[in-house]
């Protein structure tokens, strides 16, 4: 839309520095009044975008593509101008035609001051907005707080928030966004579901399917019956899938073995894969639900790693064709599932708009009754609308009449006879509804595949790299915390659907509904925000037509992009270049040399599914990159200096097998540069003297030997996330880490021969440390000591022999704060833990214990959830006398899981 690209605009003005402008005076003046235009501009087009008629929607989208267009000619001139000033600075080996910014400029300020003077400008602004949902004031006054902190002129560096959201990992699937899990009707349905998945008349493998259509809840009613407390006492062996319309059948058979192999098996063939998933489950009771199935062929290759003749498991598959449900079926015809009962469609809306707050207000019963009607039952419609009246609770003055305008508006929507035009509809209004800053990063989801589970991180970062995300105004925040902010809203307003959560309570994988896919893909082609490109079959065409590549702002393949690349495609105007392909491919000498012809303005490279042989000098012309992600080849071992010349990059993701990866530009010089991730040792060049890199936030892993005089960790001074691998012996003593005032999350991973005979004193580690990660160290358990003594310490995970020996004894006041502590692989036998220790610890994970002869009873008053695998049968009882002790003391209830 042409508020982010007046956004990027002006970001992109922001990232040249005082340095450069200062040295062209008449450009600096230009390019101050050009930020005045713009922000006059922004807020007009804002103001347009709310009050805009439905009837006059198509002119006013006419008139925003005008200036969209017209600014992203502006960001190539200024992009253009960063390059050339960089060659002049010698750090690039070839030079650009000179530009004449100021005058550049001041012609690009003419088009803007026709736009400002366009009278249709008035005309939308001054459109009746009665048939269009607005935002309410402080919404809008929110916006232009978010718009005006980018007209405060060219700072080099922002400054940097006081505390950060660093999450550590855990699984939490949620169905229910933001729910804690509460299912709002169909008991009658899901006991029956229960009881026949507990019945254990048929001696061999039952598949029970779930059928309905789309948005009637068959994953709702399938992950409750999965978290059942009857269905967890039968099966102990619980796995979930989701399939999808693109699925891997490999990912398949992996998500299976994830329960009882923890070594890597990616290398083996599906075959093999499938073979062994059939073993496993042979041997044990198990349910597997697979949910989101879509075709027959979909399900023989489930089939094939279930264990269908001799296996005592239950199968739950939710599907809606009633054709591949009755395919799959054994003995008992698919269950069909019904819609909600008025009632029932009325105590969901509540629950969606007020939760467990309050009833409905007495002046609103009416009116929600006849919302919950219209939308005939169907649980995704209603959770959608009740997005929408939950950002209309307050002020209760205004309730009334703003809900009684929803209800007018499903009422119209509801008019065809089409359900699944209806929920798109329903979708509509609520999109409507939110911010004009929000749309951008919602319509953004339709880029990624059906049912994909995208991680948070990566998306936020993209978002970021878009320009989607601004600074907030006096609030302290940095970009990533801004974008947090944003996928937390989409989330409150039922839009998004958190998958996996951080045990900090971070989103860590989110999703969106189908439908709500297949939206943000119609209202994209209308906003030409992105382009889809796939094949029907494996050889055939791609659709679209691939000839009209060069209209694309955005290209996201679902294909093989190699073979994209065969047709020398040529997209002067691509900004993002995305693959989700569904098997990895290797790239080639031609298919690189094709991507750096077609592309030459690329932003975001995201292809994480090709390996590259290395980073060929090629890409080094793409030097308007912010984003990369992809995988490295045997011979890819490092980045080359003339990496500083992509003057604007902000993050690097290397997928590598390698135990070390060089980065040999300065980190001085990667100014911008806001995160790096690999799983590798990072060894970073650091010999240029100047001022340290105040943006780089993400450093992961680094190599221990670069952190050894702290020389350059004292040129990363705002780190948030930091892992350490290698030979940690030489770091024992290092106090490089004490001055990473910023720093809340880090991992050491030791690769070297022989354990850790020392460790760091407390004093010596960062002085915010919340979460922390050991791996491989060997330590003795003494040295727990020292972590016990950190003051802030909330997430500790303690993974393949962190520390040996029999006994850990923890003492009094020790780990004070944390609340959540992992152990994997571990050869304790005795843990002793005073009372008053680990006071605040809830969630504890013990796995591969094999000598652990019991869970300390202190634990009891504080823990709410004991999750236990491969541990003896005394340590499972010490579990069962805690959960005792919680119930006869009145603690509260212990979640156990074996």
């Amino acid at each position: 839309m042409a508020e982010a690209a007046l956004s990027f605009l002006l970001q992109t003005l922001k990232d040249l520095g005082v340095e450069i402008l200062n040295s062209h005076k008449n450009a600096d003046k230009e390019s101050r009044g050009l930020q005045k235009d713009l922000k006059i501009l922004q807020a007009k087009l804002e103001d347009a975008a709310a009050a805009s008629s439905v009837s006059r929607r198509k002119e006013f989208k006419v008139w925003e593509n005008r200036i969209r267009e017209a600014v992203y000619e502006a960001e190539d001139l200024i992009e253009d101008f960063a390059t050339q000033e960089l060659a002049h600075g010698r750090l690039i080996r070839f030079q650009p035609k000179k530009i004449d910014l100021a005058a550049r400029l001041n012609e690009f300020r003419g088009k803007i001051k026709s736009f400002l003077q366009d009278p249709n400008i008035l005309n939308f602004s001054q459109a009746p907005s009665s048939s269009t949902l607005t935002r309410s004031d402080d919404s809008t006054k929110k916006t232009r707080q978010v718009i005006s902190y980018f007209f405060s002129l060219f700072f080099t560096y922002r400054k940097v928030p006081k505390d950060v959201k660093s999450f550590a990992s855990y699984v939490c699937v949620q169905l229910l966004p933001d729910s804690d899990k509460t299912v709002v009707g169909f008991e009658d349905e899901i006991e029956k579901l229960i009881a026949n998945l507990s019945n254990d008349d048929i001696p061999r493998i039952e598949v029970i399917s779930i059928t309905g259509m789309i948005g009637v809840g068959k994953t709702t009613v399938a992950w409750k019956i999965f978290l059942d407390p009857r269905i967890e006492h039968v099966f102990l062996t619980r796995i979930w899938i989701v399939v999808s319309q693109e699925y891997k059948a490999k990912n398949i058979y992996l998500t299976i073995l994830k329960s009882f192999a923890n070594q890597d098996l990616s290398n083996m063939t599906d075959e093999e894969l499938a073979n062994k998933s059939k073993y496993y489950l042979s041997t044990m009771k198990f349910l597997l639900v697979v949910d989101d199935v879509w075709t027959k062929g979909a399900w023989d290759d489930i089939k094939m790693a279930l264990p269908m003749t001799k296996g005592s498991g239950k199968v739950l598959m939710t599907s809606r064709s009633a054709a591949v449900a009755n395919y799959a079926k054994t003995h008992k015809p698919p269950h069909h599932l019904r819609f909600l009962k008025p009632q029932e469609s009325m105590e969901l809306l509540r629950y969606v708009v007020y939760g467990n707050r309050h009833d409905w207000p007495e002046d609103s019963i009416a009116i929600g009754l006849s919302i919950s009607e219209k939308t005939g039952g169907l649980p995704l419609a209603i959770v959608v609308i009740g997005g929408v009246l939950k950002e209309k609770i307050d002020p209760p003055e205004s309730r009334y009449h703003e809900w009684l305008e929803v209800d007018r508006r499903t009422k119209e929507y509801l008019m065809m006879e089409d359900t699944e035009k209806n929920m798109k509809k329903m979708i509509e209004v609520s999109y409507d509804a939110i911010p004009y800053s929000l749309r951008d990063c919602f319509l953004y989801f339709g880029v990624f595949p059906n049912n994909m589970e995208i991680c948070a991180w990566k998306l936020t970062r993209l978002w970021i790299a878009e320009g989607f995300i601004k600074d907030e105004d006096g609030l302290d925040l940095s970009l990533e915390d801004v974008a947090v902010e944003n996928l937390k809203e989409l989330i409150r307003r039922n839009l998004v659907i958190v998958v996996k959560r951080s045990r900090r309570g971070g989103v860590k994988t989110c999703r969106v509904h189908d439908m709500v896919r297949e939206f943000c893909k119609i209202k994209a082609k209308e906003e030409e925000f992105f382009q889809l490109i796939s094949r029907a079959t494996t050889q055939g065409d791609f659709i679209p037509n691939v000839e009209n590549i060069h209209k694309f702002h955005r290209i996201s393949i679902h294909s093989d992009a190699l073979d994209f690349l065969k047709g020398n495609q040529k997209g002067p105007l691509t900004r993002s270049f995305l693959c989700f392909a569904k098997h990895e491919s290797n790239v080639n000498a031609s298919s690189l040399k094709s991507i750096v012809k077609a592309f030459e303005r690329l932003r975001i490279l995201e292809v994480s599914l090709i390996k590259f042989p290395k980073y060929d000098r090629k890409l080094i012309k793409l030097n308007h990159l912010r984003y990369i992600s992809l995988a490295a080849g045997d011979n890819f071992k490092s980045l080359p200096e003339s990496i500083a010349s992509v003057w604007s990059l902000q993050t690097i993701i290397i997928d590598t097998s390698h135990h070390t990866f060089k980065i040999k530009a300065d980190v001085v010089e990667l100014r911008r540069l806001r995160h790096v991730k690999t799983k590798a040792g990072i060894v970073f060049s650091c010999r240029k003297k100047g001022e340290p890199n105040k943006n780089l936030q993400t450093l992961y892993s680094l190599s221990a030997d670069i952190c050894k005089d702290g020389e350059f960790l004292s040129k990363t001074p705002n780190l948030q996330t930091l892992g350490v691998c290698g030979d940690l012996t030489s770091l024992v003593d290092s106090t490089c880490f004490k001055n990473l005032n910023y720093l809340t999350e880090m991992k050491m991973t030791k690769l070297s021969e022989g354990p850790l005979v020392r460790f760091l004193a407390d004093a010596n580690f960062p002085p915010r440390l919340k979460i922390l990660t050991l791996s491989a160290t060997n330590l003795e358990w003494s040295y727990m000591r020292t972590l016990g003594c950190l003051p802030h310490l909330e997430v500790l995970k303690l993974k393949d022999n962190a520390f040996k020996g029999d006994e850990w004894e923890v003492f009094l006041f020790d780990f004070c704060k944390l609340q959540y502590l992992h152990i994997d692989r571990s050869n304790l036998l005795m843990w002793i833990a005073e009372d008053g220790s680990l006071r605040k610890l809830t969630y504890l994970y013990l796995n591969n214990c094999d000598r652990l002869h019991a869970v300390p009873i202190s634990l009891a008053k504080t823990l709410q959830t004991l999750e236990m695998s491969c541990v003896p049968r005394s340590a499972l009882q010490s579990a069962e006398r805690i959960r005792e002790e919680k119930i006869t003391r009145n603690w509260g209830e212990l979640k156990l899981k074996i």
